[in-house]
């Protein structure tokens, strides 16, 4: 027996529209991981290592950090990035907020206020309380149910 070739994919759990998941929405790591391959510029110095004064480092034969050559090594994550090469090493996340920022105004609802939500909210907690009476009151009649139970079944038995 031959499978489907496009199976049904079940729902999502979460009720986000195709193309947005948690991982399009997350960028606080992306980010985290761009801000710890910044290098600080050099600090500028009045005596270099050669003792020549107001030498540029370059000049100087100062080679403390290899300044990224190509393109190559904005994308590698274990290389530094510097300032000047930063927005176009935040270029990609850049675009990742603006597919999330367009894939979260698909989203149901995101028209309504707060007074809308908070109206919303207010019938859903006079809902719960309404529930949590009933299931109170099922209790109750329960326990009294299981203790006359109880008390007639000792009856019975004898």
């Amino acid at each position: 027996m031959a499978t489907p070739k496009n199976p049904r994919r079940p729902p999502d759990p979460l009720g986000l529209p195709p193309g947005l998941s948690p991982d399009n929405l997350d960028t606080l790591t992306e980010l985290t991981a761009l801000l710890s391959r910044l290098r600080a510029p050099p600090a500028p110095t009045s005596t270099s290592a050669s003792g020549t004064t107001g030498a540029t480092p370059a000049a100087a034969g100062n080679t403390s950090a290899p300044t990224p050559s190509n393109n190559n090594s904005i994308n590698d994550p274990t290389s530094t990035i510097s300032i000047q090469s930063l927005p176009m090493a935040t270029d990609a996340l850049k675009h990742k907020l603006q597919r999330s920022r367009a894939g979260a105004k698909t989203l149901p609802d995101m028209n309504r206020g707060t007074a809308d939500q908070e109206a919303e909210m207010a019938e859903l907690e006079a809902r719960i309380a309404r529930q949590r009476a009933v299931l109170e009151g099922l209790r109750s009649k329960g326990l009294d149910f299981a203790a006359a139970r109880g008390q007639a079944g000792d009856k019975m038995e004898e």
